[in-house]
């Protein structure tokens, strides 16, 4: 296992710290006012998680407690380089069937990862490959990768 998969929990304490660095990026306020303005949602505020991977880097997501089969139907997730408060990326990720793929994932256009990034890191962490279709809308602001498994 290397570095990229091991992953620790952060306690409370670390936890809320980082979900309050979070919350002070200029990305969440584009990832809430996109998910308000589009979809009419919210970024969850409950099911709140952080961990560190082996090689330092640091995540809080933010989930909604209604989803689509083990899924929840909002998560949105902040990952932190090291020791930096500086958000490295930004994702809104989206189940269910007010989407029009299998899985949208939202990001903040300036930190957007190309979509096969997107889909080997975020859809397919696990390493299986499969054919998968990628609709890109893009914005100034915010990039929308829908997503057909």
């Amino acid at each position: 296992m290397d570095d990229h998969q091991r992953l620790t929990g952060l306690d409370e304490a670390e936890t809320v710290a980082l979900a309050s660095e979070a919350r002070q990026s200029e990305y969440y306020d584009q990832l809430e006012s996109h998910l308000a303005a589009e979809y009419d949602e919210a970024v969850p505020t409950e099911n709140l998680r952080a961990f560190e991977r082996g090689d330092g880097a640091r995540a809080v997501s933010f989930e909604s407690t209604a989803g689509a089969g083990s899924r929840p139907a909002v998560a949105v997730t902040f990952h932190f380089e090291g020791d930096s408060d500086a958000v490295a990326q930004a994702t809104a990720e989206r189940h269910g069937v007010d989407v029009d793929g299998d899985v949208e994932l939202v990001f903040p256009t300036g930190i957007a990862p190309r979509p096969e990034a997107a889909v080997r890191d975020i859809v397919r962490p696990d390493g299986q490959s499969a054919d998968v279709e990628v609709t890109v809308t893009e914005t100034d602001e915010i990039t929308t990768y829908t997503i057909d498994l």
